[in-house]
């Protein structure tokens, strides 16, 4: 899994230009321990120093005030809400990559070039056996009326949904 990503991540940078880059400035929303290892294989690979920004939040507030003069090289996000956030407010630019096209599919980049997905996230559905008759549903089955009341899913609202 690690060499995979590290893999997908070398795509990822090689398409925006760096593969002569000495290092590669990372501003990330993703948790250190999570990617902290990727970017390790990363560099064994490339010989390609990281260095990273880790942020909770605020990103896109700090891009806005970096404005060209940003010395970040690429954004590393945890969904799909915060790639929009940061392509709405133009704060992205168009990669054009062979090797992007080649290795990500279509589904998963955005139709003006401006963002691709590495990873997915799966949402599972889990239902008891003994208060369900079929348990094979999907997203939609959950409106039903006879699961009124009965799910129990993060807020609506939540970024994550």
């Amino acid at each position: 899994m690690r060499r995979t990503a590290s893999l997908l991540l070398a795509t990822a940078i090689s398409a925006t230009g760096f593969t002569q880059a000495q290092e590669v400035n990372v501003y990330s929303y993703r948790q250190p321990h999570l990617i902290d290892p990727i970017l390790k294989a990363f560099t064994e690979e490339t010989g390609i120093k990281t260095r990273v920004v880790f942020a909770k939040d605020g990103v896109a507030e700090r891009l806005k005030r970096e404005g060209r003069n940003s010395p970040a090289d690429v954004i590393l996000t945890v969904d799909i809400g915060r790639l929009l956030e940061l392509a709405d407010s133009d704060l992205v630019q168009a990669v054009d990559s062979d090797k992007i096209e080649a290795n990500v599919p279509a589904s998963y980049r955005d139709a003006e070039d401006e963002w691709f997905g590495l990873t997915l996230r799966v949402r599972n559905i889990y239902a008891s056996k003994d208060r369900v008759e079929d348990t094979n549903l999907d997203y939609e089955d959950l409106a039903k009326p006879e699961f009124k009341g009965k799910v129990c899913t993060r807020s609506g609202k939540h970024p994550y949904n």
